[in-house]
């Protein structure tokens, strides 16, 4: 989707959010599956909220997105990082150029399987035959929980069927987030059809020793964490 300048900034300003748990976990899965200094892509970087956890996990990274609001952002906060501008299920670089690809978040935004498909076949497409793309969505659960940092409670929310639109918000916040629903056998059946592998799905729970006042996140994921490889076959 495109940001308007007011929503894109509102976004990348929001530090009450919920990544906590993806900060967390998030580099020692990258630490068990890519080699430290592979060729990065964040596909769907927006305005580059993951690229200081990727640069400090030693990869070499650059970024893509749709927005011209959201790259103008990452360009600004981001120096010498190399950012460009694409179109959905484009990615304009040879086979096999990337170790790992990022999507954060991106697959929720869209709203439909097919155009999902045509996205991680790219992806695959620009993996290189040892490579791992990373897929972060939200749980089945986010929508229904009662968490500490999200506020669910959007009429969108109370009957969920797969591709519906749900709503979200940062407690405390203004910013409301607009996605879609897909279940995790919505997902696992897209990765199988453009070949590519779930080598495991990490779904972070929250942890006394984490310092926060966890609810639900004590005992149901917010979070889905998709480690794909490509089919060897």
């Amino acid at each position: 989707m495109e940001y308007t300048k007011q929503q894109a900034r509102a976004y990348a300003e929001e530090k009450n959010h919920p990544g906590f748990l993806i900060e967390r976990d998030l580099p020692g899965l990258l630490a068990k599956y890519v080699k430290t200094g592979a060729r990065a892509l964040d596909y769907g970087c927006g305005a580059g909220l993951m690229m200081p956890l990727l640069k400090g996990a030693g990869f070499d990274v650059e970024g893509m997105d749709i927005s011209a609001n959201m790259l103008s952002l990452a360009i600004t906060d981001h120096k010498n990082t190399a950012f460009t501008r694409i179109n959905s299920a484009s990615i304009p670089r040879p086979d096999a150029s990337y170790g790992l690809v990022m999507l954060s978040y991106v697959l929720v935004e869209i709203a439909s399987l097919s155009e999902i498909k045509a996205i991680i076949c790219e992806v695959k497409r620009v993996l290189k035959p040892d490579g791992v793309a990373v897929v972060i969505a939200s749980s089945e659960q986010k929508f229904q929980g009662n968490w500490l940092l999200i506020n669910n409670d959007f009429p969108e929310n109370r009957a969920l069927t797969s591709g519906c639109r749900v709503k979200c918000s940062v407690v405390g916040s203004g910013v409301v987030f607009e996605d879609f629903f897909w279940t995790d056998k919505d997902y696992r059946s897209v990765f199988s059809q453009s070949g590519l592998e779930v080598l495991e799905c990490h779904q972070p729970l929250g942890k006394p020793e984490d310092g926060m006042p966890w609810k639900d996140e004590l005992y149901s994921p917010l979070f889905s964490i998709y480690i794909l490889g490509r089919w060897l076959a």
